[in-house]
């Protein structure tokens, strides 16, 4: 039976009457007994749906809906200041015309100011509860520690087990803070319609909540595996309802498992005619999953913010990890990621090994990277110790990145000659507080080996075919010359080196202007200058006619003179169905290859005159892959499609070879006299360079997804793996020759790889009967070729994505904390 409320509508500026079909009210369940009490606090100006339909609650809480003939839900705006414990709205029953809602006091987590914190995760793509229990309790805890008011899952919760399976695992109750959710393409499953087995657990897919002075809203992804009962007009009708009732001092957020639009306008839009612009309405973000990349971008006024899975690595290599959001009483925000899977890590980076440099002053560069994933560092504090004596206490120290901190220290001169103790301790927002100290001794390094380059390290791994050959004479055992922290991430750039100054670009995943591409002397470490980038470079840069090159995410490409830092020119490469540019560049002869896809082309280095563009394939999702080339022939690839090769002269494609795994390639292949060499997903290729002929190709039955490119010898093919560290294979046939583990990962990269694994998305490279390399445990490691065991290491207490490189007796390398160090051998 319908209840009859005269509403008075207007149509064509006629009035009509319609039936109200639900009622009901909100109120404040001061007794969380779950139904309305007499007495109890009623609510008005909450917005109440049906789907289509919204109205305010009046001065008695109550509401009614006309409702629509495709209403499954009534569900509300759940009000700032309030949380439902998941009950935010109801399923319509056949018969039923009253719903109320009850809302539970939840002011804790909200500043006086309306400034609060939430957490974003996303790409979950669980199967099963088990397993996942570190990260899920990571999230809590770090929920609990800086009261964040609410986490929002955006989709790809993933398939049937795992729909059945997540709101058990993260909820309001559980979690301790309110957990929403959105819908991904994989969460539209089989069933009467996609979205079936998502609504009978999860509720409706689009819906809005309120939190400060944000209006957030949470909208489906508009196709998937299967077909939604939903359509974008739908979600649009809705949409432009709910947004009626949003002042224009309200800040808006939007939340989707995919990317609106790469255009300037963040328009909602169904037809020409029909949009809603959703800058008038003070969008601040679009935040979003899907890509499996850890990406901001601006546009006109808001920002499209994608974040990649914290269960596991990104299928683009982007770091496991989720996001935090802090916004302000204007409702403006801050980004910052939280990587998964470390627990209390602590490394005084700059001492290892009983050694330490210190400069011709006296001065001790100190370097401590730490990481708790659950609480930020607040502060980090050192003492010094001589002779069991302490001469410098509680000492603070600068941060530079979210894992570095550093001081310089003035060593007393009687210390000379005698051991040294550093102790540093950083403190938790937590309150909790961790330490670590290392010892050495402290000799005048004025009559110590300095550093001498030799080769110029031009491209990822020396040359544009990746070949790492040199005639650098860096055998282990290395002192560490200097430390040098960028005050950004290093992702994996690798450093070049070139006429005795070392070359490197960095990240700036969170947009905060810190994305750089820098120089800095080989010898000393002294950065000579910095050129500030508009987004993050995650890969290779190179160098060519006195010009380095770097491509940032927003696939703009620079072109900076090597000696000054000045821009000689810059230009915007275009994407294409991809947020952001994550692969790599190369540079010989004057030409700089750069772009992806339909943007790929070659550039002349000092004029920026582009010489061709590919026109044969395309790109699709972001691709690790740095440019190869020799002999002109360019090897590039596209992420999930295939392995092509250019003519370099002319940019005609020469052949495409997506089979046996191929297609889903994240490495570089090495091109060593006509032929590549390359591992892919879970095999080994040998190829024809020329013809793209599969020469050999060995099945290894483990996981070699990683950006690490093979090491050449005579005798051995070397390559890093996703699990299993560091492998060796006889180049003749191919059968596994020896297998270094590693420590398990800090941060997790490798697509899909979970914890704990021990991966090396490096590449190693050879100095005599030395193979070096860094891993994602935070270690550089030199084994012996022959038989792969350890013959010295160094401890950076930071993941390394950047292969190494080494010239005369030096060896440079990065770590993630945006650490570049320079090693020197002493060994004549």
């Amino acid at each position: 039976m319908k209840i009859r409320l005269k509403t008075t509508l207007l149509l064509c500026g006629f009035p009509f009457y319609v039936s109200a079909q639900y009622i009901g009210k909100v109120y404040v369940d001061e007794n969380y007994n779950g139904k309305y009490d007499a007495g109890e606090t009623l609510l008005n100006k909450v917005s109440v749906s049906d789907g289509l339909n919204v109205v305010q609650t009046n001065q008695e809480g109550s509401f009614n809906l006309a409702g629509h003939e495709k209403a499954k839900f009534i569900f509300i705006t759940t009000p700032s200041g309030y949380k439902t414990n998941n009950a935010y709205y109801r399923r319509i029953e056949a018969g039923r015309t009253a719903y109320d809602f009850g809302v539970i006091p939840y002011q804790n987590r909200i500043n006086k100011d309306g400034s609060h914190r939430f957490i974003q995760i996303s790409d979950t793509e669980i199967g099963s509860p088990q397993g996942q229990e570190r990260w899920v309790q990571e999230v809590k805890d770090y929920a609990a520690n800086e009261k964040a008011a609410f986490i929002i899952h955006t989709g790809d919760i993933c398939y049937i087990p795992g729909l059945k399976s997540h709101l058990g695992m993260m909820n309001t109750m559980n979690m301790d803070t309110q957990m929403f959710y959105a819908i991904g393409n994989h969460d539209l499953v089989q069933g009467d319609y996609g979205e079936q087995v998502f609504e009978s657990i999860y509720g409706p897919t689009f819906y809005s909540f309120e939190v400060g002075n944000v209006h957030y809203i949470v909208t489906p992804m508009l196709g998937g595996d299967y077909q939604p009962d939903y359509t974008k007009k739908d979600v649009y009708e809705w949409l432009k309802n709910d947004l009626k009732y949003v002042s224009k001092e309200k800040a808006v957020y939007v939340f989707n498992h995919d990317l609106l639009t790469a255009d300037e306008r963040m328009l909602y839009q169904i037809s020409d005619n029909e949009f809603i612009d959703l800058d008038k309405y003070n969008l601040k973000a679009w935040i979003y999953g899907h890509w499996h990349v850890n990406h901001i971008h601006k546009h006109r006024s808001a920002y499209s913010v994608c974040t990649s899975t914290l269960a596991c690595g990104g299928i683009d290599h982007a770091s496991s990890a989720f996001r935090v959001f802090s916004v302000d009483g204007k409702g403006d925000f801050q980004s910052e990621l939280r990587y998964t899977f470390i627990n209390r890590t602590i490394e005084l980076a700059s001492i290892s090994n009983g050694q330490a440099p210190v400069n011709e002053k006296g001065e001790l560069p100190l370097s401590v990277n730490v990481y708790h994933t659950v609480s930020p560092v607040q502060k980090v504090t050192y003492d010094i110790r001589c002779s069991g004596q302490v001469w410098i206490k509680a000492q603070s120290m600068k941060k530079n990145t979210n894992f570095n901190w550093s001081a310089l220290v003035q060593l007393p001169e009687n210390c000379k000659k005698r051991l040294v103790t550093v102790v540093a301790e950083a403190y938790l927002s937590n309150g909790e507080i961790i330490k670590t100290e290392e010892s050495f001794v402290y000799n005048d390094t004025r009559s110590t080996t300095q550093i001498q380059t030799s080769c110029d390290w031009t491209n990822l791994l020396r040359t544009p075919n990746h070949i790492g050959g040199n005639e650098a004479n860096a055998v282990a055992p290395l002192r560490l010359a200097w430390v040098q922290n960028v005050k950004s991430n290093i992702y994996m750039t690798s450093p070049l080196v070139y006429k005795g100054n070392v070359y490197v670009a960095s990240v700036d995943e969170d947009a905060q202007g810190k994305a750089a591409l820098m120089s800095m002397e080989g010898e000393t470490g002294k950065i000579r200058w910095k050129y500030m980038l508009d987004g993050s470079v995650k890969n290779s840069i190179a160098i060519t006619d006195e010009v380095v090159f770097a491509q940032d995410v927003h696939s703009t490409l620079y072109a900076v003179d090597v000696n000054t830092g000045n821009l000689i020119w810059k230009k915007k490469m275009g994407t294409e169905a991809i947020p952001s540019f994550d692969g790599g560049i190369i540079a010989a002869d004057g030409i700089v290859y750069a772009g992806t896809g339909q943007t790929m082309c070659a550039i002349e280095a000092l004029s920026g005159k582009i010489c061709w563009i590919n026109k044969d394939w395309k790109s699709r999702e972001g691709c690790t892959v740095t440019l190869s080339l020799e002999d002109g022939v360019l090897v590039g690839g596209a992420h999930w499609d295939a392995m092509y090769a250019n003519d370099a002269r002319t940019g005609q494609l020469l052949w495409t070879n997506r089979k046996d795994g191929l297609r889903n390639r994240s490495a570089s292949p090495v091109l060593k006299d006509g032929i590549l060499y390359v591992p892919s997903l879970s095999s080994f290729f040998i190829m024809n360079a020329h013809t793209g002929e599969i020469l050999m190709r060995k099945e290894l039955g483990y996981n070699v997804d990683v950006t690490s490119s093979p090491l050449i010898t005579d005798e051995l093919i070397i390559f890093g793996t996703a699990e299993r560290g560091v492998v060796a294979l006889d180049k003749s046939t191919l059968e596994e020759k020896w297998n270094f583990q590693t420590t398990p990962s800090f941060i997790y990269s490798a697509p899909y790889t979970r914890y704990p694994a021990c991966t090396v998305e490096t590449s190693p490279v050879q100095v005599g009967n030395n193979v070096y390399f860094t891993a994602s445990d935070g270690i550089l490691y030199a084994l012996d070729i022959q038989t792969g065991k350890q013959i010295w290491r160094y401890t950076m207490g930071a993941p390394s994505f950047a292969s190494v490189a080494v010239s005369g007796n030096a060896l440079f390398v990065a770590d993630f904390s945006g650490n570049v160090y320079g090693f020197v051998s002493d060994t004549e």
